[in-house]
C-alpha cells in the first residue's frame, strides 16, 4: 500500500516542491512507497483527513486529522538530521498502519 502524504507550504509551490523531492528520497531509502500531494498551508485542515501523514514547511499549530511533521529543517538546514529522523519515523508508522489494515 502507498502512504498518502500531504506536503504544505505558504503558497503550495516552492518550498513544498523542494520538501516533496527530499521526502520522496527519504521514503525510497526507507523502502516506503509514498504518494505525495502538495498544497498551500491554509488548505491543510480541509485536506488532512484524506492523508496518512502531513508535512509542513513552517510553523503550524492547528489540530488536524492525521499525524503532522514540521519539516522546516529540510529547508533551513537547522536541525536537518533530527527532521530527517522524524520524517523516517512518520513514514514508517504510516506504512505500518497501511500494511496492517
Amino acid at each position: 500500500m502507498k502512504v498518502k502524504a500531504l506536503i504544505a507550504c505558504g503558497g503550495g509551490i516552492a518550498t513544498s516542491t523542494f520538501a516533496a523531492e527530499e521526502i520522496s528520497r527519504i521514503a525510497r531509502e526507507c523502502s516506503v512507497d509514498v504518494q505525495i500531494v502538495k498544497s498551500r498551508i491554509v488548505d491543510v485542515p480541509a485536506m488532512a483527513k484524506d492523508f496518512d501523514v502531513c508535512f509542513v514547511t513552517s510553523g503550524y499549530a492547528q489540530a488536524i486529522d492525521c499525524p503532522l511533521v514540521r519539516v522546516n529543517g529540510l529547508i533551513t538546514g537547522i536541525g536537518e538530521e533530527e527532521t530527517i529522523a522524524e520524517i523516517r519515523k512518520a513514514l514508517r508508522l504510516a506504512a505500518d498502519k497501511e500494511f496492517s489494515q
